[in-house]
């Protein structure tokens, strides 16, 4: 997969705020088998646009913060996945829960299912990963009239250690700065 593979997944509306250094970087680690990807489609996209109708539609409770109603309807399959394929219970799932200085979109209550809807800083793939209750990280992209996918990323060993060489080299980096 190439970078601007990456930005379709991470930066699926094209938002001209790329970090592409960190997609670059994900490239990179994905070329490297740092980490593995898989995708599936979970939704068509009438399923989503009927979605889209539903989290419009004032009697399901649902309450417009902010966000666009094709954010919402993404985070409402999101949650059905969480549920459909880790088996956890609908109410051991949260929204937009604050972690590690992010807002995630959707995750469970052990915190192993980091999911980000729609367009996402790339930053957020390394600092989920990194996490220890962090099984899969995925992503669901805004579908632009295509099926819904689900990526979902998941940390190799050799993932650790690039992260803590990394992180080792930015310190000493900087300590030299001071």
């Amino acid at each position: 997969m190439t970078s601007e593979d990456f930005v379709r997944i991470f930066y699926s509306n094209f938002s001209p705020g790329i970090d592409w250094a960190n997609i670059d970087e994900i490239a990179w680690m994905f070329e490297e088998g740092l980490f593995g990807l898989n995708s599936q489609a979970i939704a068509t996209n009438d399923q989503f646009l009927e979605r889209v109708d539903l989290v419009v539609n004032p009697k399901y409770g649902l309450i417009k913060n902010g966000e666009s109603f094709e954010h919402m309807a993404l985070k409402s399959l999101a949650k059905d996945y969480l549920v459909e394929y880790f088996d956890i219970a609908e109410n051991k799932i949260k929204m937009e829960y604050p972690l590690i200085g992010f807002e995630v979109d959707v995750i469970d209550e052990d915190l192993c299912f980091p999911t980000e809807c729609g367009d996402t800083s790339a930053l957020k793939l390394e600092k989920y990963l990194s996490l220890s209750n962090t099984k899969k990280m995925l992503i669901l992209p805004y579908p632009h009239s295509e099926d819904i996918k689900v990526f979902e990323f998941v940390a190799n060993p050799r993932f650790f250690e690039y992260i803590n060489h990394k992180h080792q080299f930015l310190n000493q980096k900087n300590a030299k700065l001071r």
